[in-house]
Parts: C-alpha cells; structure tokens; sequence
C-alpha cells in the first residue's frame, strides 16, 4: 500500500512567497502528526492562486526557486524522501507556464506542463500560460505515475496515453470552481469529476487521485474535493488529517494489486491498432 496525502490548500492570491512559508509551515504540521506519509498532493498553481490575471509574472517562480523551495521542505521535520506534487506558475525565459512540480530529496524530481489550457468561460489561461507541448510519466513513491493539471483531464486522449505509459497511478490536480447545487453533499461539478476519473480508473485498471483547492479568489468559491479511485473503479475510504482542514489520506493499492479490466485496450497489445486509426484520422487547418 502506498499513502498519499491530499491537502486542499487554499493559496494567497499572487502571494508566492508567503505560500512558500505556509507550504513548509504545513510540512512541519503533517510531521508533528507522526502520520507515515509516502506522497502528498497540492492542487493547480497552489503557490500562486489561480485568477493571476496581469499579477503572473511577479508571481511566478524560477527553477532555482523552486529548487530551494524543495530543499526547504528537507528541513520540516518530514523524511527528506516524502514527494511533493504541487501546482505553481513556472518561468522558463520568457516563458511562463502552468506545471506541477515533484518535489523529493532537496531536488525538483519532474516537471509536467499543462497541455490544454482553458479560454472559455471565466478561463482565459491562454492569455497568460504557454502551453506545454510534452506528456511524460516518471518513477517516483507512487510507482510510475502521471500528472493532470486540471483541463487535461477533460481530454480523454491523455487518460489513453497514461495507460500506454503503463502508469501506476494518475494524479489530477485542479483549481476547479464549485458549480451546481444538489441536495447530496457536493456540488454538482464534484459529482462530474468524480464520474469523469472513475470512467478512466475502470477503462484503464490504475488508481486515480484528485485533489482540488479551497476557499475564494474574487467571488469564485473552489470546494476542497479530494478523493481516489482504484484501478478496479472503487472509491477509497480516506482520513482526514488535522495538519490541515478537510485533508484526507489515501492509501492505494500496490501496482501488483491492481486488476486489469477486460476493457484494457493499451494492455492487450491492442495499441498499435489504436495508434493506426488514429494517425489514419486527416486533420487540417480548417478541422482546428
């Protein structure tokens, strides 16, 4: 069994600094709990905010930044070889893109950017983001494992080629804004992502792990969903965490445990006849 710790974290608009503090503050509080922790998962751009607008630049951080925002969290009491998955504005030249960061070791382990950036709605990251043009796993506490940032998970290709990766586990992180009353105990938007993941876990036979933020940018309420699917579609029990509100650890099932449904197409050597009708598909300038 792995344990992964989903913190909503509710981040100071543009306040990257004092995010970073906070971020080593709650590292200090998840050690003082004793908990055995192997991952702990932040939502989108958790260092930052999400509604940045013309702030992110100044809000941005740097690969050297972040490198020593990783060695930080070596000092905070937890096990140096705890991963951090977090969200954050990254400047790479004259570039700034939406990532997540893996933190583990005093080192920056990976780096996915966002693929597929939002320009509906109240969206406009388009404007603000480069988008990143690369999709790739990496080996880390939760075995082979890939990163949604959010709208990329909305494309059903990419759940597709994390299967193909032979990823263990694909965590989400989002800064979804709630929408939707029900009269069960979450909003509709938290019932979309909750079907959406599950679909993906029982097509694809890995655990999925979501982790949304909290609390209010701007009028715009974010409602601190977390939760975790295993790869035979169920929902895990989680507990919460007093080290921060509405937190909640997972604890997912091993790589070998995991059960490869019948609906497995990347599994059963089925995927280069995937690849050929897909390259077989014409699209043109006029498509886009």
């Amino acid at each position: 069994m792995k344990r992964v710790l989903c913190v909503p974290f509710a981040p100071v608009l543009a306040g990257t600094a004092r995010n970073c503090a906070a971020l080593t503050e709650l590292a200090q509080r998840i050690a003082e709990t004793a908990a055995h922790v192997d991952a702990i998962v932040l939502p989108e751009l958790a260092l930052s905010g999400y509604l940045l607008e013309s702030l992110v630049g100044e809000a941005a951080l740097t690969h050297d930044q972040l490198g020593e925002l990783a060695q930080n969290l070596t000092t905070s009491g937890m096990p140096a070889k705890t991963e951090w998955i977090l969200g954050l504005p990254l400047r790479e030249k004259n570039q700034i893109f939406n990532v997540a960061a893996v933190l583990a070791d005093g080192n920056v382990k990976h780096i996915q950017r966002k693929l597929f950036l939002p320009t509906y709605g109240m969206f406009d990251e388009a404007r603000y983001f480069t988008r990143g043009m690369d999709f790739t796993c990496y080996e880390g506490a939760l075995g082979k494992t890939a990163i949604l940032i959010c709208e990329d998970a909305w494309h059903l290709e990419l759940a597709y080629a994390a299967s193909l990766a032979r990823a263990d586990t694909v965590v989400v992180i989002s800064a979804s804004p709630a929408r939707g009353l029900t009269h069960a105990p979450h909003f509709s938007s938290t019932h979309h992502w909750r079907n959406r993941l599950q679909v993906c876990a029982e097509s694809y036979g890995q655990s999925y792990v979501y982790c949304n933020r909290s609390g209010t940018e701007d009028g715009v309420l974010y409602d601190a969903s977390t939760f975790a699917v295993a790869g035979d579609a169920l929902f895990i029990a989680g507990h919460s965490l007093a080290a921060y509100e509405k937190s909640m650890l997972f604890e997912l099932p091993s790589a070998s445990a995991r059960v490869s449904l019948s609906g497995d197409s990347s599994r059963q050597n089925d995927a280069a006849l995937v690849q050929k009708i897909l390259s077989s598909v014409q699209v043109t300038e006029k498509d886009c």
